[in-house]
């Protein structure tokens, strides 16, 4: 049987349709087929039922990709082991990060990445929406406070101290509100895990709703300092503001939180997502060092 048929087979699956896996891997959709074809000829089953809008496994095929999966992936990753991903390796790596993460971080990573690699697309995806790894096909995530799925590997990247922060010019004009249950014009991220995590350094355990919500800490950053409320915000993008007086701490209490590196399982992982996550958590350790 040619391995390189079942592994299409298995990468069909994964992404959900013969277009899919042809983006992921890099291959033209027409050979993607023609493997498929293969290896139906050589096993003697029809793999797929084809239809202009569905698509789904035959019994056979689904048995097929029960049984062949884990060992496929072993021997795959295995491989990758004893041989570095070359130079030559097409393909793209899909990669979600937080809407406001520095750019000064991540992009030297991808630039290293790439200088090596240079036929795998990168694909950068910044949002703050914590899209599933496998429905949406994301090879690597940052995350801030996230929940992760058991079978993905996820390392430590980097803790960020959230505070309330306010103008100096508010603080004259409103004065400090008794405690934070008190405060009526906070601004602050949608995100209900950063609201969580907060709500345990509080007395009261309850955060007073947002007068203004926004997935953005620079937009929430830009809008406190033009005095329009205090806001929740990580400390280092306060720093330059704090030193310079612009901005002051609302609030004693903080709280931090974890930003993660996230990626798929050591099982269903390809060699090159495994470069470019160790080039990743390598940039992300030397920005904090």
């Amino acid at each position: 049987m040619d391995l390189n048929a079942l592994k299409t087979f298995i990468d069909v699956v994964r992404a959900g349709s013969f277009s899919g896996a042809a983006r992921r891997t890099g291959m033209p959709r027409s050979s993607v087929s023609l493997r498929i074809r293969n290896l139906e000829s050589s096993l003697g089953v029809r793999l797929f039922k084809r239809s202009t809008r569905a698509f789904a496994l035959t019994a056979e095929g689904q048995d097929l990709y029960q049984r062949s999966e884990g060992a496929l992936a072993s021997l795959v990753d295995t491989l990758a082991d004893l041989k570095q991903v070359e130079p030559s390796h097409a393909g793209e790596i899909r990669m979600t990060l937080p809407a406001d993460f520095p750019a000064k971080i991540v992009a030297p990573a991808i630039s290293e990445f790439c200088a090596a690699y240079p036929k795998v697309r990168i694909d950068v995806v910044p949002t703050n929406a914590v899209l599933d790894l496998v429905s949406e096909n994301v090879d690597v995530a940052l995350r801030i406070g996230a929940a992760n799925p058991q079978d993905a590997v996820v390392r430590a990247a980097l803790d960020m101290e959230l505070g309330f922060y306010a103008s100096a010019d508010y603080m004259r004009r409103h004065g400090a509100p008794a405690s934070i249950a008190r405060a009526t014009r906070l601004i602050g991220p949608r995100q209900p895990e950063l609201r969580r995590l907060f709500e345990q350094c509080l007395d009261g355990g309850v955060l007073p709703q947002f007068h203004v919500t926004v997935d953005s800490f620079t937009f929430i950053r830009e809008l406190v300092l033009l005095g329009q409320g205090i806001g929740l915000l990580p400390g280092s993008l306060c720093r330059t503001a704090l030193a310079s007086g612009a901005l002051v701490k609302a609030f004693p209490v903080s709280a931090s939180v974890r930003l993660q590196l996230t990626y798929p399982s050591r099982a269903d992982i390809s060699s090159k997502v495994r470069v470019f996550a160790e080039i990743l958590a390598r940039h992300l350790k030397a920005a904090v060092a």
